[in-house]
């Protein structure tokens, strides 16, 4: 069986004995729990049994684990996946041990974690390795539009830059043919938040779009900002007129 409790204070306690000193650590420790919260009541919606609700909660605890390596890295502008990192961190010295004992789970895991924070899953995943990814991706990307919302953006110059801000076409393109608008295209702030209002076309469960329309959360990242260009402010308008209405369409 796996213990949850033990794994969540592994987590924690692995946290602190990295001594980083980077105020993203805490934050990113309550998203990883806010995740690990939304694995769980994701797997239960499906209806899986019980162990495998509790493995799609341990995935959410252990999804973003390589980001504390990152954090500890000088040079930000080093090309680093994180999830890729998590998965080298989880093998090293059979470190995934700490988590759950039984090693019959591993491939699962460790593939869900590899894949989360991708732009499309790899082909040819087998069955439980398709769903624990696409659990882990719609838990993390129903916190990341929390965190769009009331988290990201609050510095005086960060909201200055997206006030001001216009959006790349290549994003808008995306975004307009419903898709994930690819932030490798992103050229400033508000592109960032088009790419997380995006993150609904990405959701692969009704759940999960459920959970979104609920919260309101893609409004009020939009509505935050009170943008200075009038294209812009159009744009945005028009933004959240196409994904409310696709949100309402795939809940009919």
């Amino acid at each position: 069986m796996l213990d949850i409790e033990k794994a969540k204070k592994e987590l924690i306690k692995h946290v602190k004995e990295q001594k980083i000193d980077n105020p993203k650590v805490e934050n990113k420790l309550a998203h990883i729990l806010r995740v690990a919260k939304n694995s769980k009541e994701l797997a239960t919606n499906l209806q899986l049994p019980k162990e495998q609700v509790d493995l799609a909660e341990l995935i959410g605890l252990l999804h973003d684990i390589g980001r504390f390596k990152q954090y500890k890295i000088t040079d930000q502008n080093k090309e680093f996946n994180h999830g890729e990192e998590g998965v080298k961190l989880l093998k090293e010295d059979n470190y995934l041990r700490k988590y759950i004992e039984e090693d019959q789970y591993d491939d699962i895991i460790l593939t869900a974690i590899y894949e989360h924070n991708r732009y499309e899953l790899t082909k040819g995943l087998t069955k439980e390795q398709e769903l624990f990814s696409k659990i882990i991706k719609d838990a993390d990307k129903i916190d990341l539009i929390y965190e769009g919302a009331k988290i990201y953006w609050k510095s005086p110059e960060v909201t200055k830059s997206i006030e001001e801000g216009k959006l790349e076409p290549k994003m808008l393109q995306d975004f307009y043919q419903e898709k994930l608008a690819d932030n490798r295209n992103a050229k400033s702030k508000i592109d960032q938040v088009l790419s997380f209002i995006s993150f609904v076309f990405d959701l692969n469960f009704s759940y999960s779009l459920q959970e979104i329309r609920k919260s309101g959360n893609i409004d009020k990242m939009i509505d935050r900002f009170c943008y200075k260009v009038e294209e812009t402010k159009e744009e945005m308008k028009k933004v959240k007129e196409v994904v409310n209405e696709y949100l309402e369409r795939k809940q009919r």
